[in-house]
């Protein structure tokens, strides 16, 4: 099968080595390791993210029709490195899979929808920011944005990562420019990878929560519509901005909306877009900073 060399799950898959059938389902058993890691000893939310976009794609009976959407909700039991996970993969109607990702699944780590077609529309004026910040530039690097993850040999900081504050609007943006000779995770067809976008786009979307409120936190929902794909020869943008805070104190939820964008020609052809909820956690401030001063210094 097409999956069996994978990088992803293939018989030295970075995630899981294998996949079996039961029944109207696909399921595959991982252990968390210590490179699955986001914060320091717990897993990334693009490990199950990833997971999934793999399984529905080995499930899936036709090619995938633009536009196309994952949901992901991270709401059920804390998982630590050196926990062994199984994720399920379900087909629903004709274009739609549901799945979950935990050691119980009844209250699983992350849940997970796929559908085609029936996606979130979102408005001109996200679109409009988007496109509208690509070309801001402060300089300010954030941390490794889970290179392991998305398998890049190029330290991920020398992407230039750029941190803006808007504050006419007081919006906090962050942008991550890659510039046509990438070495990012493939799919089978050779477009860069879903799992390894919305790795990034979890990374950036929530850093720019983080540095709006300076408290970190976690990820609680991530929704991404695609509309097409980039490849390790185009050059593409990654941009977040915090647009919402809610709360008092230690815990606090914050949203952000972003994208991907790719220049084609002198225009911005949008990949793909995507909305996100984080929860801020009181003993993450000091994991942030420490990261931010191992950066900066």
């Amino acid at each position: 099968m097409r999956h069996n060399n994978c990088y992803y799950c293939g018989q030295n898959g970075f995630i899981f080595r294998s996949y079996r059938f039961e029944d109207l389902a696909i399921v595959a058993d991982i252990k968390i390791e210590k490179k699955h890691e986001g914060w320091p000893g717990i897993p990334h939310g693009g490990l199950a993210m990833t997971t999934f976009i793999e399984l529905i794609d080995i499930a899936k009976e036709f090619p995938a029709v633009f536009p196309y959407e994952y949901r992901f909700r991270f709401a059920g039991e804390r998982l630590m490195c050196g926990d062994v996970v199984r994720c399920i993969v379900q087909k629903g109607d004709a274009r739609y899979y549901f799945g979950s990702f935990g050691k119980s699944l009844q209250q699983p780590y992350c849940n997970c929808r796929y559908s085609e077609g029936h996606v979130h529309e979102y408005s001109d004026e996200v679109i409009e920011i988007l496109k509208n910040n690509i070309n801001a530039s402060t300089p300010f690097i954030i941390p490794n944005m889970s290179t392991k993850l998305i398998n890049t040999v190029t330290p991920d900081h020398d992407k230039r990562i750029f941190y803006i504050t808007d504050y006419t609007t007081d919006r906090t943006y962050l942008i991550s420019n890659f510039s046509g000779k990438n070495n990012l995770a493939q799919a089978i067809d050779g477009s860069v990878h879903n799992g390894v976008l919305s790795s990034l786009l979890d990374e950036t979307m929530g850093w720019s929560t983080f540095l709006s409120v300076w408290q970190a936190g976690v990820t609680v929902e991530l929704q991404i519509t695609f509309y097409g794909k980039v490849y390790n020869t185009d050059n593409f943008h990654i941009i977040g901005f915090c647009d919402d805070i809610r709360g008092e104190y230690g815990k606090k939820i914050t949203t952000a909306h972003g994208g991907v964008l790719a220049q084609r020609g002198d225009e911005l052809a949008v990949i793909a877009l995507a909305y996100g909820r984080w929860l801020t956690m009181p003993g993450y401030k000091e994991l942030m900073i420490q990261y931010l001063k191992h950066y900066i210094e």
